[in-house]
């Protein structure tokens, strides 16, 4: 979605306020889509530093670049939610907010005071939101994972194991922070009809199994497991893969319809298209990328683009798909209503938030020799 539809209009969450609790990518990927429907994110950082992705490199003035990416258009508030007075703190804020996203593991929030099921009690309008790898109940609650472990538990490894992991999360952004998103939006939706709030317990292995539905479904009907690199997504199909080019590059050559293999005949000169696999790889190693982008418009192909190739494409150009953070391009939300794309400084916010519930940040910070 270009960032220019509907300029000037308000954000269909706008209004909404957002306490994040998460770290690293899941939860702040959530968030950030959250950003940039409207809603005002409040960042709760730990004193010490805060989220150590902000600092992952590389870092550029200051602030690490997955971090930016993923955290602009937030605010920032230092508060320690394991103190006494920092939870008391956390449920004043909660008063004030309509969404809590955290990702910690399943657990850890109650030892500290702060179960859901209690949250909800004390904040009945709260709608919450637990991120995590497994769910918050079963047999793997409290096993320990990341993106790939995910996705193996939910049959997407297996179906691929031929190829690479590749260099989007799958697990982490479409099975957790897109889920979750969509929950939180549903949640308010609801909220507005009956008053309550909701608790959403998003397991990213879930969603990657929600996302597999349709494969898994035909697999099922098939009484058989998916072919590695056999299947029509995974490379079984010479008509649905990538091609290296003269020049190095890679097209992407996607004409499984046979109404688009016999226009891609047509524009090369043929009756009929060739595709066994070895004539499909020596046919598109004959000519540079750009040029068969050129000649086979409208035939499913396409440029496998490169990282710095993105921003100058016309596409992405006419589209306004990138905005510059920290002097570098960075992708926009697919969505128009982000409220800033600034990098807030650790705790940039805190006293102006606390002080706006009545609350002094000084005598937050716990003090040499506190039980709290």
């Amino acid at each position: 979605m270009s960032a220019s539809v509907e300029p000037g209009r308000p954000g269909p969450l706008e209004g909404v306020r957002v306490v994040d609790l998460s770290r690293l990518l899941p939860g702040p990927y959530c968030t950030w889509l959250l950003t940039s429907l409207g809603a005002e994110v409040i960042r709760i950082d730990p004193p010490g530093g805060g989220d150590y992705a902000r600092l992952m490199p590389p870092v550029v003035a200051g602030t690490g670049v997955f971090y930016a990416a993923i955290n602009r258009g937030k605010r920032s508030v230092i508060l320690d939610v394991r103190s006494d007075r920092g939870r008391d703190a956390l449920h004043r804020l909660l008063e004030t907010a309509d969404v809590l996203v955290e990702g910690f593991k399943p657990g850890a929030l109650a030892r500290e005071g702060l179960a859901p099921a209690e949250l909800r009690a004390r904040h009945p309008r709260l709608v919450i939101a637990s991120i995590s790898g497994y769910g918050q109940t079963g047999p793997l609650r409290r096993e320990p994972g990341h993106d790939l472990n995910y996705q193996g538990y939910a049959g997407a490894v297996a179906a691929t194991a031929d190829l690479a992991p590749g260099p989007v999360q799958v697990a982490d952004l479409a099975g957790g922070a897109l889920m979750a998103a969509v929950g939180i939006c549903a949640a308010l939706v609801g909220r507005g009809k009956d008053g309550q709030g909701r608790w959403l317990d998003i397991s990213m292995t879930e969603g990657v199994l929600a996302l597999m539905g349709p494969q898994l479904a035909v697999a099922a009907a098939e009484q058989r497991d998916m072919q590695p690199s056999g299947e029509m997504l995974t490379g079984g199909y010479s008509t649905y893969r990538t091609y290296r080019c003269a020049d190095g590059g890679l097209v992407t050559v996607g004409p499984l319809e046979p109404k688009f293999q016999l226009r891609l005949a047509q524009q090369i000169g043929q009756e009929m298209l060739d595709i066994r696999p070895e004539a499909m790889a020596a046919l598109f190693a004959s000519r540079p990328r750009d040029a068969w982008v050129t000649l086979l418009e409208g035939c499913c192909v396409g440029p496998a683009l490169t990282a710095s190739e993105l921003p100058a494409h016309p596409l992405h150009v006419a589209r306004g798909a990138f905005e510059s953070v920290l002097g570098l391009p960075m992708a926009r939300s697919p969505f128009p209503w982000a409220r800033s794309s600034e990098v807030a400084e650790l705790g940039a916010d805190t006293a102006e938030i606390l002080g706006a519930i009545g609350l002094d940040p000084d005598t937050l910070t716990p003090r040499s020799g506190d039980a709290s």
